[in-house]
C-alpha cells in the first residue's frame, strides 16, 4: 500500500470513528454497535486527529492524476469536518442534530435488511443501550443552543418514541426479548430526558441562527470547491429564479389562456394518486424514466434493483412524505428503495401531484440519485465510493431533470409546467440559503416565500425553512451543481467535437463519484 492510500484509509476510518451512523450507512458494519462521543475531551481529540490527517494529505506524495484528485477531494473534506466541529458547532447550536444521529443509526440497522441477522441484531441492541448515553452527552454539549431549531428537536423527540417503541417490537432478529425491552426503556426514558433538557436551556433569539458571511463563504470553498462568494450566488439565484418564472408563465397560458401561473399550480395540485394507486404510480414512472434512459442510450445503466415501497410505519416518524434511501457503498447489495408515506385518513394529503411524478421519478431513481450511487459504489476507489459534495449529487439529480426535458421524456404540458416548478423552487433554495446565513433574513420571511412562490402550505413552508437554518450551503446545491455540470457538457462538447457522446460523456463524469465538479472537470482535462 502506498503511503498516500494509507493516509486516504486512515482518514476514512476516522471519520467513521467520529460519526459511526456514518459508517453504518457506507456499510462498515463494524461501527454498527456505536453512537457518536459528544463528551468535550472526544470532541478536542477529534479535531486533533483531523487536523494530522489534513497535515498529512497536504504532505503525502500523489503519484498520478487520479490520486491527486483522490488526494484533493479528500483534503478538501478533512478541512471541512475540523471547519464544522470547530467554527459550525452543530453539536452545540441545534438540538435536532444529535436526534438525527441517534434516530437515523437505529433506522439503518431496522431497515436494512441485507446484513447477517444475528451481527445485526448484537449490533442494534448494542446501538439502542447506547442512546442514554449519547443523548445526555448532547444535552450537555448543547451550550449555544438556537431557538429557532427547539420545535423540530421537539417533534423529533416525539417521533422517536415511536420509532423505538414500535420499531423494535416488530423487529425480527435474534435479539433477547428481555435485553432489548430494558435497552427500549432506558432508550425512551433518555429521550424524555432530553427533551427536559431542552425545556430547561436559554436558547440565543429567533434570529440568530444564521453562520454568517466569512463562514458561509469558506464552506462553500471547502464542501464544495465553488469558487462564487455569497453575493454571487444571491445573483445567480435570482437570475434563475427570473428565468424560470418566465417559462412557467409561458408554460401556463398554453395550458390555461390568461390564467395566473401559481393558479395553475393550484388547479394541477389537485390531480394526485389516492392511497390506493400512489405507490403503483411511482413504481410506474420510475420504470417509464429507466426504460426511457435505456432505450436512447444516455448513460450505462448498472445492475441495481429500485424498490418502490410504502413507507414501515416504525420509518413514518423520520420519512414524513417520500426519500430515496441508497444501498450501502461496501455491502454489495445494489438495491435501493423510494419509500412513500401515504397519508392516514385524518392527514393532509402530501403526495406529489400526477403533473410531478416523471420529474420526481427520474430524480430519485433513475438517471437520478439512484443511478448515480449505484455506480458510485462499484468503483474501485474508495474515496469515490463515499466522499461526496451536495452540489454534485444533486446537482446530478436536478441535471438529470433538465436533461431528460431536452431528450422529450418530459412532453406532457402539465408534466413540463412542474419540470420548472421545480427549478424555481431550486433557485430560491439558493436566494434563501444565501439570505438567511448571511443577509439576516428571518424565517418567517423565508417560510412567507416558500408559501407565497411555491404554494406550500404554512406548516410545510416553515419547516422548509428551518431545514436551510440547519445546513448551511446545502440547499443552494441543487441549483449550482446542475449549472456546473451543464457547462462542463458544453466544455466537452466543444472539445471533443464529433467524438463527444452524451453517454460516454455522463459515464466518464460519473467515474469520479459524486466528488466536486471541478475535481472530474481537471480529470476530464477541461480544467
Amino acid at each position: 500500500m502506498s503511503a498516500l492510500a494509507d493516509v486516504l484509509e486512515g482518514y476514512l476510518d476516522l471519520r467513521w470513528r467520529i460519526n459511526p451512523v456514518e459508517g453504518t450507512f457506507v456499510g462498515r458494519h463494524e461501527f454498527d454497535s456505536e453512537l457518536p462521543r459528544l463528551d468535550s475531551a472526544s470532541l478536542r481529540e477529534y479535531a486533533a486527529a483531523l487536523r494530522s490527517y489534513a497535515a498529512s494529505l497536504e504532505e503525502v506524495e500523489a503519484p498520478s492524476l487520479d490520486d491527486e484528485i483522490d488526494r484533493t477531494a479528500t483534503l478538501h473534506a478533512a478541512r471541512h469536518d475540523l471547519l464544522v466541529l470547530e467554527r459550525e458547532k452543530p453539536h452545540a447550536r441545534n438540538p435536532a442534530h444529535a436526534l438525527l444521529y441517534a434516530l437515523n443509526g437505529i433506522h439503518l440497522l431496522l431497515a436494512r435488511e441485507a446484513n447477517d441477522p444475528a451481527r445485526r441484531g448484537s449490533a442494534l441492541l448494542a446501538r439502542v443501550q447506547a442512546m442514554p448515553r449519547f443523548l445526555d452527552e448532547a444535552a450537555a454539549a448543547l451550550t449555544e443552543p438556537r431557538a429557532v431549531f427547539l420545535d423540530t428537536a421537539r417533534a423529533m423527540i416525539a417521533g422517536g418514541v415511536l420509532l423505538l417503541r414500535d420499531g423494535l417490537a416488530k423487529v425480527s432478529l435474534p435479539i433477547d426479548p428481555i435485553a432489548l425491552a430494558d435497552a427500549r426503556d432506558a432508550a425512551v426514558d433518555a429521550l424524555h430526558r432530553y427533551g427536559d433538557a431542552l425545556a430547561l436551556l436559554e436558547p440565543t433569539g429567533e434570529r440568530d441562527f444564521g453562520i454568517g458571511r466569512e463562514l458561509f463563504d469558506l464552506k462553500l470553498h471547502t464542501a464544495h470547491m465553488i469558487r462564487e462568494n455569497a453575493d454571487e450566488l444571491l445573483r445567480f439565484g435570482e437570475r434563475l429564479r427570473a428565468e424560470a418564472i418566465e417559462e412557467l408563465e409561458r408554460l401556463a397560458d398554453e395550458l390555461r389562456p390568461k390564467t395566473p401561473w401559481r393558479e395553475v399550480v393550484r388547479v394541477l395540485r389537485e390531480d394526485t394518486p389516492t392511497r390506493d394507486t400512489a405507490v403503483d404510480e411511482y413504481r410506474s414512472a420510475m420504470r417509464a424514466a429507466l426504460d426511457f434512459t435505456v432505450e436512447r442510450g444516455l448513460v450505462t445503466v448498472p445492475e441495481g434493483e429500485l424498490l418502490v415501497s410504502p413507507t414501515p410505519d416504525f420509518l413514518r416518524a423520520l420519512i414524513p412524505f417520500a426519500a430515496y434511501q441508497g444501498p450501502a457503498a461496501f455491502d454489495g447489495d445494489a438495491r435501493g428503495t423510494f419509500f412513500v408515506t401515504l397519508p392516514r385518513p385524518s392527514e393532509p394529503w402530501r403526495l406529489h401531484c400526477r403533473a410531478e411524478l416523471p420529474s420526481t421519478a427520474l430524480h430519485e431513481g433513475i438517471p437520478g440519485h439512484h443511478l448515480q450511487i449505484v455506480t458510485a459504489c462499484a468503483l474501485p476507489r474508495h474515496v469515490r465510493r463515499v466522499l461526496a459534495s451536495p452540489a454534485s449529487q444533486e446537482g446530478w439529480a436536478l441535471y438529470c431533470e433538465n436533461l431528460m426535458a431536452e431528450q422529450g421524456f418530459i412532453r406532457d404540458p402539465a408534466a413540463r409546467f412542474f419540470q420548472v416548478h421545480h427549478l424555481l423552487w431550486r433557485a430560491l433554495r439558493v436566494i434563501l440559503d444565501v439570505s438567511l446565513h448571511t443577509k439576516g433574513m428571518t424565517v418567517d420571511t423565508a417560510a412567507a416565500i416558500l408559501r407565497d412562490e411555491l404554494g406550500l402550505e404554512e406548516s410545510a413552508a416553515r419547516a422548509e425553512a428551518v431545514r436551510y437554518c440547519a445546513f448551511p450551503t446545502y440547499q443552494l446545491c441543487y441549483a449550482l451543481g446542475r449549472r456546473e455540470i451543464l457547462r462542463l457538457r458544453d466544455d466537452a462538447r466543444e472539445a471533443r467535437g464529433a467524438m463527444f457522446s452524451l453517454r460516454a460523456f455522463h459515464d466518464e463524469l460519473l467515474s469520479y463519484g459524486a466528488l466536486p465538479t471541478p475535481l472530474a472537470r481537471w480529470g476530464m482535462g477541461l480544467a
